[in-house]
């Protein structure tokens, strides 16, 4: 049985066995006899099962529409390019230092940290990327190379409408 909880250390020990439960306690570490002793970890896989369903047709496609619609047609092919690669390096990033982060902030000090730039992030994508819904690819286009103000000082859909229209 030594073998058995040598192989598997650090972390918790599963085994029907009660013979493991003295070797598990003497090395200070979590002996379950019958699984996870929490009641609302059921709870846990549905929300993580939701967020999976949300995200997946909302905000996981939102960047990659966004980067059709936002390039000009001659640059959209490198521009594609280039954002996905910066998101695979982002996602190297966050990949890459999240044990160690978790090890000095712990795990709730970690995803406190993530949403803070997440919300950092939404507040600065709301003031400073262009809304396209609505608009055609000339009329983004159009707006993008008069200059974009962002927001508060962005302009109107209507008066891009009425310039594109006048052309």
């Amino acid at each position: 049985m030594s073998l058995f909880v040598e192989q598997y250390q650090p972390g918790a020990c599963l085994s029907a066995e009660k013979s493991v439960r003295g070797e598990c306690r003497a090395d200070k570490r979590v002996w379950f006899a019958q699984g996870c002793p929490s009641k609302i970890g059921i709870l846990a896989v549905a929300v993580l099962g939701l967020y999976i369903l949300a995200y997946a047709p909302g905000m996981g496609t939102v960047p990659w529409v966004l980067n059709s619609e936002i390039y000009p047609l001659r640059y959209r092919g490198l521009g594609g390019g280039i954002a996905a690669v910066a998101n695979w390096c982002a996602n190297l990033t966050v990949s890459e230092s999240f044990l160690s982060m978790t090890e000095s902030l712990g795990a709730a000090g970690t995803f406190l940290l993530f949403a803070g730039f997440s919300v950092i992030a939404l507040i600065a994508i709301y003031a400073l990327v262009p809304e396209t819904k609505g608009l055609q690819f000339e009329e983004v286009e159009q707006l993008l190379q008069e200059g974009f103000r962002p927001f508060p000082f962005n302009k109107k859909k209507e008066d891009i409408k009425k310039k594109v229209d006048d052309k």
